[in-house]
C-alpha cells in the first residue's frame, strides 16, 4: 500500500498524500505519520458530513463520531423552522457548515476562543459556499447568557486533565481536548447560562462516553423544566445529549 513499513494508512489517504507531495517529499510525509503525526493535518482537509473541511494544527480534526450529532440534531428539529444556533467551540467551524446546509432559513453563530480556529473557520465558510453562518472569536466564559439563541450545539473540550489519550492527540490543540473539573467545566458554564437565557429550548451536547450521569446531575442542578435524552455511539457508548427546555 504505501512504500514504508509499519505504517497503518488507508490506501484513499496514501492516494491523496501521493497528489499533494511527490518523492522525498513523500518520504518526509510517511516518516512523519510514523511518528504518529496526523494524515489530515498532512492533506490538509478532511471529509465531514459530505463538506470538505480545511485543517491545520490550530483545529482539532473532525471525528466521523461528531457527524452523529449533526444527524441528532436533524433528527429532532424541524428544518423548515428560522432558528438561531449557536456552536460552542466550533472549531474548524464543521459543525456550523453542516447545519447551516441542514437548516437553510435559520442563521448559525459558531464562537470559538482561538482566533487561528476561526480563520480556519472562515475559510472553510468560503469553501463551502455558506451564507447563513458566521464565526465568531469569544470566550465561553466572557458571556453572561444565550440572549438571542434558540439552540445551543456543542462538542467541547471534554477530557479530565489526568486522563491519557492517543499519541496523535499530542499535534492537536490541547486546549480543544482537556477541560477542567473532570472534564465537565463547559457543560456546567453552558448549563448554567442557559438557565438564565430566555429563548434556548433545545441543548445537544457530545459528551466523554462516562460523562452522562454528572451532566444529567448539572441539569438537575440549573434546569427546572426539561426533559433529557441520552444516545448512544456504534460501539455502544454513551456519546450524546439533548436537552429540552420545557418554556
Amino acid at each position: 500500500m504505501n512504500h514504508l513499513n509499519n505504517i497503518n494508512l488507508g490506501e484513499a489517504d496514501y492516494n491523496e498524500l501521493k497528489k499533494k507531495y511527490q518523492g522525498e517529499n513523500l518520504d518526509i510525509a510517511l516518516n512523519k505519520i510514523k511518528e504518529g503525526y496526523p494524515v489530515q493535518y498532512l492533506i490538509g482537509n478532511v471529509n465531514f458530513y459530505g463538506n470538505i473541511i480545511k485543517v491545520s494544527e490550530s483545529v482539532l480534526i473532525p471525528r466521523y463520531e461528531t457527524e452523529f450529532l449533526v444527524d441528532l440534531i436533524k433528527k429532532s428539529i424541524n428544518n423548515n423552522e428560522s432558528l438561531k444556533i449557536l456552536d460552542i467551540g466550533t472549531g474548524s467551524g464543521c459543525i456550523s457548515i453542516s447545519l447551516a446546509k441542514i437548516f437553510i432559513n435559520s442563521q448559525i453563530t459558531g464562537i470559538d476562543i482561538s482566533s487561528d480556529a476561526i480563520s480556519i473557520a472562515n475559510k472553510n465558510k468560503e469553501l463551502n459556499k455558506v451564507l447563513n453562518v458566521e464565526f465568531v472569536n469569544k470566550d465561553l466564559f466572557t458571556i453572561d447568557k444565550f440572549e438571542d439563541f434558540d439552540v445551543i450545539v456543542s462538542n467541547p473540550p471534554y477530557v479530565s486533565l489526568t486522563e491519557d489519550v492517543g499519541i496523535e492527540t499530542k499535534y492537536e490543540p490541547q486546549n480543544a481536548i482537556f477541560a477542567d473539573n473532570n472534564g465537565l467545566i463547559f457543560y456546567e458554564d453552558i448549563i448554567k447560562k442557559v438557565s438564565v437565557s430566555p429563548r434556548v429550548k433545545h441543548i445537544f451536547f457530545e459528551i466523554g462516553m462516562n460523562q452522562k450521569e454528572e451532566i444529567e446531575n448539572l441539569c438537575n442542578i440549573y434546569l427546572k423544566d426539561y426533559n433529557v435524552s441520552s444516545y448512544k455511539d456504534l460501539a455502544g457508548k454513551n456519546r450524546y445529549i439533548h436537552i429540552i427546555l420545557n418554556k
